[in-house]
C-alpha cells in the first residue's frame, strides 16, 4: 500500500482576531498556498491573505460585451440581409427596435459569466467531494471557530513538518493533517467522471421535465393561490367573537391629521372653537358652494328659513336671526359637525377645513342682508387681500 501525501495542515483559532494576528506571521515563513475558513465574513481577510482582486468581474464584462455583440449582430444580419421587411414605413435598419433584444442578451450572458466564472474560475468547481470535509476540524469551523490552512499546490505535497511548525508558532490549535483519499478524490469538472456526472445530470433533467410536462399538462404552479379567502366589510364572519366582517377602530384612537371633537354642545363650543380659516374670496367662494350643496335646500338661498321644499316638515333656522348672529363661529362649526334638532349633522360629508369655510360664508351672508361701514370696509380687505395673494401666485 502506497503512501498518502500530505494535501493540507489545519490549525483552529478561537477568534477571528487570533486569526487576523497569525496569518501575518504565517506568511513570514511560509511562501506555499494560505487558506483561511471562517463561520461567518471576517473584514480584510482577503487582503491579509494576499488574495487579489476576483477575475468574475472581467469575465462578466467579456461575456456581457460577447451578448450585446451577438444580439445586435444577429438582429441586424436577419433584418437587413436574411429576411429585411418593412414595417410601418420604417427603414429596415430600425437600430432602436432592437435594443430590448440586445439588452436581454447582454443580461443572460452577463449573468452566465458570473455563475460559471465564480464557479470554474474563481473556485475551481465542482468538486465531487474535498478531504477538509471529512475532517475532526470541519465541526469546529461551521460552529465557532476559525482556521488557517497550508494547502499544497495543484499536484505537489506540502512539508508537514514546517507546517506544524509555523502554525503552532502563530498560535494554532488542535493542528490536523489532511491527506489525500484514493476512494473520493477531488474529481475536476475536465475528468472523466466530472464530464460523465455532468451528461448524466443533464439527461436525467431533460427526460424528467419531459415526463412532468406530459403526465400533468394543466398543473398549475401555485393552485393555493387560486382560491383565496375574502372578507367583505358588510358579511357576517364567524372568526370574530361578534359575528361582523367590518372592524371597529381601537377606542380612543384618533385619524392622524384630525382632532376629535372635545364639545358635546353648541353652547360649549362657542367662543372656545376659533376659525383658523382666513377670511378670503377663495374661502367665501368655497363656502358658497358648500353651501348651496348642503345647506340652501332648507335655508333658502339668502339663508331666511325659507325653505325650498314646502313638504319638509322641519323648521330651518333663520341665519339672519339676532341669536345666530351673536353667536360665534365655534357654535356655528358645531351645528354643522354635528347637526341640532332635525338637522343632521354633515361631520361626514364636509372636511373639518371646508366646515370653517362653510363658516365664513355663513357670516358674509349674514352681513349681506343688513351690511354695516364696518362690514363694507371689511369686504373691501378681503377683496385687496385676495387679489394680492392671486398676484403672488
Amino acid at each position: 500500500m502506497s503512501r498518502q501525501s500530505a494535501q493540507a495542515v489545519i490549525a483552529l483559532f478561537d477568534s477571528a482576531q487570533a486569526l487576523m494576528d497569525a496569518i501575518p506571521k504565517v506568511r513570514a515563513t511560509y511562501h506555499g498556498r494560505l487558506e483561511a475558513y471562517t463561520p461567518y465574513p471576517v473584514h480584510g481577510i482577503e487582503k491579509a491573505l494576499g488574495i487579489g482582486k476576483s477575475w468574475v468581474g472581467w469575465i462578466v464584462l467579456g461575456m456581457g460585451l460577447l451578448g450585446l455583440c451577438a444580439g445586435f449582430g444577429l438582429q441586424t444580419w436577419v433584418f437587413t440581409t436574411e429576411y429585411p421587411l418593412v414595417f410601418g414605413g420604417k427603414p429596415v435598419f430600425g437600430w432602436p427596435a432592437f435594443i430590448p433584444v440586445t439588452f436581454e442578451t447582454t443580461v443572460l450572458l452577463s449573468a452566465f459569466g458570473a455563475v460559471f466564472g465564480m464557479l470554474l474560475v474563481a473556485n475551481r468547481y465542482p468538486h465531487l467531494s474535498h478531504p477538509l470535509l471529512s475532517t475532526k476540524a470541519m465541526k469546529s469551523i461551521t460552529r465557532d471557530r476559525f482556521a488557517l490552512v497550508c494547502e499544497a499546490e495543484k499536484d505537489r505535497e506540502i512539508d508537514e513538518d514546517a507546517c506544524r511548525e509555523v502554525l503552532s508558532a502563530a498560535g494554532g490549535q488542535d493542528l490536523e493533517v489532511v491527506y489525500e483519499s484514493a476512494e473520493i478524490g477531488t474529481g475536476e469538472l475536465l475528468s472523466p467522471k466530472g464530464v460523465t456526472l455532468g451528461l448524466l445530470i443533464c439527461v436525467i433533467a431533460g427526460f424528467g421535465m419531459k415526463e412532468i410536462i406530459i403526465r400533468f399538462p394543466a398543473l398549475p404552479p401555485m393552485n393555493n393561490m387560486d382560491e383565496v379567502f375574502r372578507q367583505d366589510a358588510q358579511d357576517p364572519s364567524a372568526f370574530f367573537a361578534d359575528g361582523f366582517g367590518m372592524r371597529q377602530p381601537v377606542a380612543g384612537t384618533v385619524a392622524r391629521g384630525f382632532m376629535p371633537a372635545v364639545f358635546e354642545t353648541a353652547e360649549e363650543a362657542d367662543g372656545v372653537l376659533a376659525n383658523p380659516m382666513r377670511m378670503t374670496m377663495a374661502s367665501l367662494e368655497h363656502g358658497k358652494v358648500l353651501y348651496d350643496q348642503h345647506c340652501m335646500v332648507c335655508h333658502g338661498a339668502l339663508g331666511t328659513g325659507e325653505k325650498m321644499m314646502p313638504a319638509y316638515g322641519g323648521v330651518p333656522a333663520n341665519l339672519h336671526s339676532q341669536r345666530l348672529r351673536e353667536v360665534g363661529d365655534g357654535h356655528l362649526y358645531h351645528v354643522i359637525t354635528h347637526g341640532k334638532n332635525t338637522m343632521a349633522g354633515y361631520g361626514k360629508d364636509i372636511a373639518p377645513a371646508e366646515r370653517w369655510d362653510l363658516v365664513n360664508y355663513l357670516r358674509a351672508l349674514q352681513r349681506s342682508q343688513d351690511a354695516t361701514d364696518d362690514d363694507l370696509r371689511l369686504a373691501r380687505t378681503v377683496a385687496a387681500n385676495s387679489h394680492t395673494e392671486s398676484h403672488h401666485d
